[in-house]
């Protein structure tokens, strides 16, 4: 009986589809791939303590959506198998960080933080007041926008992101994406 039990929910695990993250093209550079792209990026957004976001709190967003996206892509598409595992593990935890800082809600669904982040940067860019849902902030629209403003080294997802940036850029320099066939996958 038991052994029926965790088979029905191997299989109903087999019948579930993936969690598809959509890209979030406002936050990435047109005409590039999505997943190096954001991946350099981000790097960059949090390398030299924030330094390239500090007072700049449309560009901390943006980043911090890319490193959402990122962080959920790496984690659940089986495409980016070859990298190892404590990359994602190492996001994961940037991402907590982020989260913590910002006064977001820990289990905001990735393409939900990923949605609000480019919403809020969009509005900051137009000279709006930024919309910080309460149910993803609770902290508050104050603290949230004063965090974006200066939100200060994130060493977690510092170290991250570049890990990630360095072994994306060393699989693709290698053909360690399909082991064996010297070529990268095509995205």
């Amino acid at each position: 009986m038991a052994l029926s039990m965790l088979l029905l929910a191997g299989c109903a695990e087999l019948r579930t589809p993936p969690v598809v993250q959509p890209v979030p093209v406002a936050l990435l550079p047109p005409a590039t791939d999505p997943l190096r792209a954001a991946a350099r990026m981000a790097a960059a957004d949090f390398a030299e303590e924030g330094a390239a976001v500090q007072n700049r709190p449309a560009e901390a967003a943006r980043a911090m959506g890319r490193l959402e996206w990122l962080t959920a892509v790496l984690s659940t598409d089986q495409r980016y198998d070859a990298l190892p595992p404590g990359i994602a593990m190492a996001l994961r935890g940037g991402t907590a960080e982020v989260r913590e800082a910002l006064g977001m809600v820990a289990d905001t669904p990735p393409a939900q933080a990923t949605a609000a982040l480019t919403a809020i940067a969009r509005q900051i860019d137009a000279g709006q007041s930024p919309d910080f849902p309460a149910a993803l902030f609770p902290g508050g629209a104050e603290r949230s926008l004063q965090r974006l403003t200066r939100p200060g080294p994130l060493p977690q997802a510092a170290i991250a992101t570049g890990q990630a940036a360095e072994v994306i850029a060393r699989l693709d320099q290698t053909g360690g994406w399909n082991r064996g066939a010297g070529e990268t996958p095509r995205f």
